[in-house]
C-alpha cells in the first residue's frame, strides 16, 4: 500500500524550531552520557579502549535545568463527537524522556470484565519474594550480566544500557549461554536511528526514517565524509522500542556490526564509518519492553524487574557534583526543585536494601541502593559498576525499562512482523532530550485499529501495541476480509470477528500478547485489528511529516547534521468517526499496533 505523506506546517516547523536551545555558533560544553563533564582536547588519547584507560573530571557541575515533565496542548480537539460512545480527544506534544504515567491499579484490579484476564507482564510482576540483597553478576552461582564496555567520546550510552538489558534477559532465560557467549553491537542500534533502513518487512515503514544531512552546506563537514554522525546521536528508551520492536537488530557485534569505541574525535569518525549488516538482520526479537516510573513508591516493581530479567535500564545525572569515591557512588538532590531530565543511561543489575546512606554525598532520605553498571570502561567505580542510592531524585523521576527477548526456534519467535509506525520520537536536538518530542492523543476510551494485508499462507498468533500509561485493558477483536472503502470501514457491516479477546498490562511500554486461537490468513487477505480501551490511556502515534531540524555540533562543534525526519502515514490506520459508525482512516498518523504471524 502506496503511503501518503503529510507536509507539518510551517506553523509547527517554527515552533519547533523556536523550542530548540542548540545554537550552531555554541559547540556543547561537555556530554555528561560520556563522561563526567570533561572537555577532552582535540586529539588526546587516541587509542582504542581496551578498559585500561579512563579519565576522570574536577570541574563543578553545569547548571540545574529545569525540568520539562509536562504535556502540552499543541492543537484545538481532534474530534467533534456526536455519539455518547465517542470521547472528546485533544492532540497533544510530550518531552521524549517524561515519565510513564501511573494509571489506575485500584481499577485496574476490581474490573470484573478482567478478573480471569492474566496481564501479559504477570512473570515480571508476580510477587515472588524478594531478598534484600539481589545481584545479577552472582546469583546463586550464575551470572546474567555482560561485562562493562566503554562508550569512549561518543553519545551512545543508551544503546549501552539496552543492548545490556537484552544480554541479560538472554542470559536469564538460556541457561546453556556463559555470559561471554553474547555481545551484542551498538553500532547497528545506533546506525539505524538515524539512516533509511531498506530490507524485507510486512509492514508499511520502510518510508519512516530520520537522518543526519548537511541543510546548508555549510564548509568543512567532514564527518559527512564518513557518514559517522549517528556516534553523536545520544538517545533514549522510546528509540529502542522503534527499533527494536521493528526488528532492526539485535545482531552480534564483529565484522563492520563492530563499534570502534575510541579516543579522538577524528578516530572516533574515521573509524565508524563503515555501513553495518542490513537494518532488519537480527539475531532475536525483542517482543516486550516494559516501562514503569523508578519512584520510590515502584521499588518492589523495579526489583521484580530486575529479577525476572537481570537488569533494567535507567537515566540518572551523571554530572560529577553528584558522585563520590572515584565513580562508586551516585547520588542527585535538587533541594527540593523538580529533577531535571537525565543525562546518561545506565544499567541497574541489582540492589542492596542495607547499603548505608553515610557512603552518599548529600544525605539520602534512607539506607538502599541500586547496583549498577556503567559505560565508562572498568577503572571506574568497582570494576565499571557503582552504587546508586534508592533515593536518587533523577532516577526516581524517571522511567526503567526491562526487555523480553525471543530467541530463535522459541515458542514466541514469530517469522513476519505486519507494522505502519515506524517512530515514536520526533528528533530535532542530538543530546538534549527536552528538545525532542512525542506526539499523543489525550485519554480515552475510544477504539482504534490497523489494516493489513497477508503476504502469504501464514498464521496470526499475536499482536503488540504501544502505551505510555501503566495499568491498562483492552479488547481486541480481529476482522477477517472486512469490507472497507477509502473513507473506512462501516462497523456495522462487519461480521462476526473471527478473534475477541481482553488483554492487559500492569507496565507500559510495547508489550506483545499471544492470541488465544490462532487466525489462518491466505495471501492477499486484510486483516484488520481492532483495538478498544477500557482504561483511558493517551494514544500515542507517529504523526506524518517532512522537516529538517536546526543544525547539530559536537563538542568539538564540528557539525553532526539536521536531523531530517520524514514519517509517511500507511493508510493503514483507523479510529473511530465523531458519530460511532466507522472506523475512518487516517490519512495523517499511524498507530503503534503490531501484528506476528508465522509461516506455514
Amino acid at each position: 500500500m502506496k503511503k501518503k505523506i503529510l507536509i507539518i506546517s510551517a506553523v509547527v516547523v517554527v515552533l519547533i524550531t523556536a523550542a530548540m536551545l542548540l545554537n550552531h555558533n555554541i559547540h556543547k560544553e561537555f556530554n555528561s552520557s560520556r563522561r563526567d563533564e570533561y572537555v577532552p582536547n582535540r586529539d588526546e588519547d587516541l587509542t582504542v579502549v581496551d578498559g585500561s584507560e579512563v579519565i576522570y573530571n574536577e570541574g563543578t557541575s553545569k547548571e540545574d535545568a529545569e525540568a520539562v515533565y509536562h504535556e502540552a496542548v499543541v492543537g484545538e480537539s481532534k474530534n467533534n463527537p456526536t455519539s455518547l460512545d465517542v470521547q472528546n480527544v485533544r492532540e497533544i506534544v510530550i518531552p521524549e524522556a517524561v515519565p510513564i504515567a501511573d494509571g489506575k491499579s485500584g481499577e485496574f484490579y476490581s474490573n470484573e470484565d478482567f478478573i480471569n484476564v492474566i496481564p501479559t507482564d504477570i512473570s515480571t510482576f508476580s510477587g515472588n519474594d524478594l531478598p534484600t540483597k539481589y545481584d545479577s553478576r552472582d546469583a546463586d552461582g550464575k551470572r546474567f550480566v555482560t561485562g562493562p564496555e566503554d562508550q569512549g567520546y561518543s553519545y551512545l550510552c543508551w544503546t549501552y544500557a539496552a543492548l545490556g538489558a537484552i544480554e541479560s534477559d538472554i542470559l536469564k532465560h538460556n541457561e546453556d549461554l556463559n555470559y561471554t557467549d553474547i555481545d551484542l553491537s551498538e553500532k547497528h542500534l545506533a546506525y539505524y536511528n538515524v539512516h533509511k533502513a531498506e530490507g524485507k518487512n510486512q509492514g508499511y515503514i520502510e518510508d519512516d526514517y530520520r537522518e543526519l544531512v548537511n541543510a546548508d552546506n555549510e564548509d568543512g563537514a567532514w564527518i559527512f565524509d564518513y557518514d559517522s554522525g549517528y556516534v553523536a546521536v545520544g538517545g533514549v528508551t522510546d528509540y529502542c522500542i522503534s527499533l527494536l520492536a521493528a526488528w532492526k537488530g539485535p545482531v552480534s557485534e564483529k565484522g563492520n556490526d563492530k563499534f570502534n569505541s575510541m579516543y579522538g574525535q577524528d578516530f572516533l569518525f574515521k573509524e565508524n564509518g563503515e555501513k553495518p549488516s542490513d537494518a532488519f538482520e537480527s539475531n532475536y526479537h525483542v517482543q516486550d519492553v516494559s516501562q514503569i516510573c523508578a519512584s520510590v513508591q515502584n521499588r518492589t516493581y523495579v526489583k521484580q524487574m530486575i529479577f525476572e530479567h537481570g537488569a533494567v535500564t535507567a537515566g540518572v545525572n551523571a554530572d560529577s557534583v553528584y558522585w563520590k569515591d572515584h565513580n562508586k557512588n551516585l547520588y542527585s538532590y535538587f533541594d527540593g526543585e523538580k529533577a531535571p531530565t537525565p543525562n546518561h543511561e545506565i544499567l541497574i543489575v541489582g540492589w542492596n536494601d542495607d547499603y548505608p546512606a553515610s557512603e552518599f554525598g548529600g544525605k539520602p532520605l534512607g539506607d538502599g541502593a541500586w547496583i549498577c553498571k556503567n559505560s565508562w570502561g572498568t577503572n571506574g567505580g568497582e570494576g565499571g559498576f557503582f552504587y546508586l542510592s534508592y533515593y536518587d531524585e533523577t532516577t526516581c523521576s524517571s522511567n526503567v525499562a526491562a526487555y523480553s527477548v525471543s530467541v530463535p526456534e522459541s515458542e514466541n519467535w514469530y517469522d513476519n512482523n505486519y507494522q505502519a509506525a515506524g517512530f515514536i520520537t520526533n528528533v530535532v536536538d542530538t543530546l538534549d532530550d527536552d528538545n525532542n518530542y512525542v506526539y499523543a492523543l489525550t485519554g480515552s476510551n475510544n477504539p482504534y485499529g490497523m489494516m493489513y494485508e497477508a503476504q502469504g499462507e501464514e498464521m496470526l498468533e499475536a499482536i503488540g501495541l504501544m502505551a505510555i500509561d501503566s495499568y491498562q485493558q483492552y479488547d481486541v477483536e480481529i476482522y477477517l476480509n472486512p469490507e472497507f472503502d477509502d473513507a473506512g470501514i462501516d462497523i456495522h457491516k462487519l461480521k462476526e470477528p473471527s478473534c475477541t479477546q481482553k488483554i492487559s498490562a500492569i507496565s507500559g511500554g510495547y508489550h506483545t500478547f499471544k492470541l488465544d486461537d490462532g487466525i489462518k490468513l491466505e495471501e492477499g487477505d486484510n486483516f484488520f485489528v481492532m483495538i478498544k480501551p477500557h482504561s483511558n490511556g493517551r494514544l500515542v502515534f507517529e504523526k506524518a511529516a517532512d522537516y529538517v531540524s536546526e543544525a547539530n555540533y559536537d563538542e568539538w562543534n564540528n557539525l553532526t547534521g539536521n536531523i531530517h525526519n520524514h514519517y509517511e502515514a500507511s493508510g493503514a490506520s483507523y479510529y473511530i468517526s465523531d458519530d460511532g459508525k466507522m472506523m475512518e482512516k487516517q490519512n495523517d498518523k499511524d498507530f503503534f499496533v503490531k501484528a506476528y504471524t508465522k509461516n506455514q
